[in-house]
């Protein structure tokens, strides 16, 4: 067991919660996570990483997605470690852990070799705008997606 606010790098007994946790934050994609985290541990990216954090009693809530990319918004240097997602369950909010995830990401990305640190939001995600802030993120740019089908 951790203990509170402790992040470690995922393991293989955290997939189902790994797994849940992912579902609670991109419901839109539930059949995707299951084929994503068995590939995490069956061919482990060399330019991702994920953590987790527990509570008190060792269960497993929270985690955070980072890896590498050749470029991000508002950055001057490459490559970026880019915070891919980051989820604390409700009842586990603000008591450090989210914190906790976002500086194990950082740490990693310092270790490959990153000098900045990039993360984006729906622009209409306002508790995730407060998290980045509260993390010591500066807003870069805002953007507006389209698409077409063909």
């Amino acid at each position: 067991m951790t203990g509170r606010g402790n992040a470690r790098p995922v393991q293989a007994v955290d997939a189902e919660a790994w797994i849940r946790l992912r579902t609670e934050l991109w419901p839109e994609s539930p059949h995707d996570h299951p084929v994503e985290v068995t590939s995490y541990f069956e061919a482990p990216p060399g330019r991702a990483a994920c953590f987790v954090v527990e509570d008190g009693s060792g269960a497993v809530v929270g985690f955070a997605e980072v890896g590498l990319r050749s470029y991000a918004e508002g950055c001057v240097s490459s490559p970026v470690g880019y915070l891919e997602g980051i989820y604390v369950a409700p009842g586990a909010r603000r008591v450090g852990h989210a914190r906790s995830l976002a500086a194990s990401c950082e740490a990693w990305s310092q270790s490959m070799g990153c000098r900045e640190f990039a993360s984006d939001r729906a622009i209409d995600n306002e508790v995730s705008s407060a998290l980045h802030e509260a993390l010591g993120f500066e807003e870069a740019a805002r953007l507006v997606c389209y698409r077409k089908a063909l």
